[in-house]
């Protein structure tokens, strides 16, 4: 069979491996009624007269969750494009991102979830998608009512008081959401003593590890004196694993601060899928060796510490942080999960973080897994990435609630995805951090 599009209703597509989510499978298929999974069975197992298309050469895997984003329509048919089929928004519009989770499966994109606006303290970093909370009491309205909205989580931000954080994280939870916080001046074991279910980019690591750090932000872990508190970071570490806390990395976004400081970056091929508008506010900067080299050095700082986590048994999740750091969308998430194969992950275990334990932890138990009555979302790929993770997958097709789709098509889809981009939330956002950039740089 030919044609992909031709295949609905009831079909199966099988391949010389199927991941489940967990375990890999040789010489399966998956059968789909309706947009569903029926069954994962040998293939000479299959019912007579089912449509099927098989692929020998390739690996058949649940599609991918990025459990990390800040969604922008541009964004949606290179995730597609690229396997990613669920993508959880962590910080946007409160009423802009419901408008567009009511809407994916309209559209070219992957499936929504979100978390609404970043609850941030007075005066919030990130104004045009946060909402600042005064006092305790706000703070806790702001809880409240972000949950009663209809999200599928609440996250925290770098500005609350860290008295604030218990009675927030017992307000969220207790309307039946994790509460996921990015941690920094306070913090991750503030955060983890509060109850926090996940942290975010390792933020708040260097308050905890190095609390006197000369100024900097993550790139402080590429200084040489960062080495001199590894017996801290494994008590540090201890301290996550016995707090149950999870960890979402987004190495990704550590990466590219030091590729876009060289002088070639913006020259390469997944380039040209990110807007110019998200080039000029995250992407283009002068080429500095010194500084590029300093990130580096954060980045492989960053991956000794998940591989402290990742032998004390702290889960972890793949996130990208799209938009952030002008890394092309869909291409993030299979770069973070060769990163964290590189920070101590097996391929199979970097896998999970963006399938079965990704959906375990966001409650979605009919995302991530290749099972009976789990939601046809498929991506095909050529190779084994349970041996090796590709950072350019050769997709073969992706299949969205049962729909199949080719990347060709999704990649001209989203070349045409790009015009609404400076009037969305996070254009808007990029545009304040841009303005006030240049404006410092002109004192």
């Amino acid at each position: 069979m030919d044609s992909i599009t031709s295949l609905s209703g009831r079909f199966a597509w099988a391949a010389a491996r199927v991941f489940d989510g967990e375990r890999t499978l040789v010489d399966h298929a998956v059968l789909v009624q309706d947009g569903v999974i029926s069954a994962v069975l040998p293939q000479h197992s299959l019912p007579e007269g089912v449509p099927l298309r098989r692929e020998p050469d390739c690996t058949l895997l649940p599609g991918l969750i990025d459990t990390h984003v800040h969604f922008m329509r541009w964004q949606g048919p290179l995730f597609l494009a690229h396997g990613v089929t669920t993508v959880r928004d962590v910080g946007n519009d409160l009423e802009w991102i419901l408008a567009r989770r009511g809407e994916w499966e309209a559209n070219l994109w992957p499936r929504l979830l979100c978390v609404g606006p970043l609850l941030d303290g007075p005066g919030p970093v990130h104004a045009v998608v946060s909402r600042g909370c005064a006092d305790a009491a706000a703070a806790l309205a702001a809880v409240r009512e972000t949950a009663a909205a209809g999200v599928d989580g609440i996250k925290l931000y770098v500005g609350l008081h860290r008295e604030w954080l218990p009675a927030m994280v017992r307000e969220g939870q207790a309307a039946g959401h994790k509460v996921s916080m990015h941690c920094s001046g306070s913090g991750v074991l503030v955060a983890g003593s509060a109850g926090i279910d996940e942290f975010f980019h390792l933020d708040g690591i260097l308050a905890d590890v190095w609390p006197m750090h000369p100024a900097g932000w993550l790139s402080a872990w590429g200084r040489p004196e960062f080495a001199r508190t590894l017996d801290r970071q494994r008590d540090v570490a201890d301290a996550i694993g016995a707090l149950g806390m999870t960890a979402t990395p987004t190495l990704a976004y550590w990466d590219s601060q030091w590729r876009i400081r060289t002088a070639d970056h913006l020259g390469s091929a997944a380039m040209r899928h990110v807007p110019t508008a998200i080039i000029e506010a995250q992407g283009r900067q002068a080429a500095d060796p010194v500084a590029a080299a300093l990130w580096q050095r954060a980045l492989r700082a960053a991956q000794d510490f998940v591989g402290l986590l990742v032998a004390r048994g702290v889960p972890l999740l793949a996130g990208s942080d799209v938009p952030c750091g002008a890394v092309p969308a869909g291409l993030s998430l299979w770069r973070e999960l060769s990163l964290l194969v590189e920070a101590g992950l097996s391929p199979t275990q970097a896998l999970r973080a963006a399938t079965a334990a990704a959906a375990a932890f966001l409650g979605q138990p009919r995302l991530g897994r290749l099972r009976p009555g789990a939601v046809a979302d498929m991506v095909l790929v050529r190779g084994n990435p349970m041996e090796r993770i590709p950072e350019r997958p050769d997709v073969v097709a992706v299949i969205r609630h049962g729909t199949a789709h080719r990347p060709g098509c999704l990649l001209a889809a989203a070349a045409a995805a790009t015009a609404t981009v400076d009037n969305e939330p996070w254009g808007l956002q990029l545009a304040l951090h841009r303005a006030a950039s240049a404006a410092a740089g002109t004192r």
